[in-house]
């Protein structure tokens, strides 16, 4: 089974792309934009931010425009507002190595189903659809507990560890 990364954590990109890492993090509640959008009245806004970095020793072309962000929330996964016109976005910028790109993406959504939220990147480099990576979290969930070995699927108290456990205990006896 695949599991999606937690806010906080960095992917790398492999093969054509080597070197190329990005990141989602800094979810937050922030304070709508002056001129909202007329689609978000009663709705909460939220930001957060993602990062690319280059460790490769030539430059890429990246692109991240509001067609390379998907964000759900709720455990429906139903769709959020992606406020394009106030996000600050990655266009046509050249990230040369051992630089770093951050775009800034707010959006909005029901109050009540901001704790769960799925966020999917897809970036272009080089005119080219790299992979998508989804990250996971949600309100109140704080980057700390993302740190190294502290996923809350290796928590002892989580669900997932408790359906670890009971299929350990049955492949053991067996």
């Amino acid at each position: 089974m695949h599991v999606p990364n937690l806010v906080g954590d960095w992917q790398e990109y492999d093969e054509a792309f080597a070197g190329v890492r990005i990141r989602v993090y800094d979810l937050k509640r922030v304070d709508p934009p002056k001129y909202r959008h007329d689609d978000a009245k009663g709705l909460t806004y939220f930001g957060f931010s993602v990062t690319v970095e280059n460790r490769a020793e030539e430059y890429f072309t990246i692109d991240l425009d509001r067609w390379g962000l998907d964000v759900r929330i709720g455990k429906n996964g139903e769709s959020a507002l992606v406020d394009e016109s106030n996000s600050k976005l990655i266009r046509g910028f050249n990230v040369y190595p051992m630089h770093r790109a951050t775009a800034s993406i707010l959006g909005a959504g029901l109050a009540s189903k901001l704790k769960t939220m799925d966020i999917q990147v897809g970036l272009h480099i080089d005119g080219v659809q790299a992979r998508r990576y989804v990250w996971a979290g949600g309100m109140g969930v704080h980057e700390q507990s993302t740190g190294r070995g502290l996923r809350p699927s290796t928590a002892r108290t989580s669900i997932a560890s408790e359906v670890t456990r009971f299929l350990e205990g049955e492949s053991e006896s067996r």
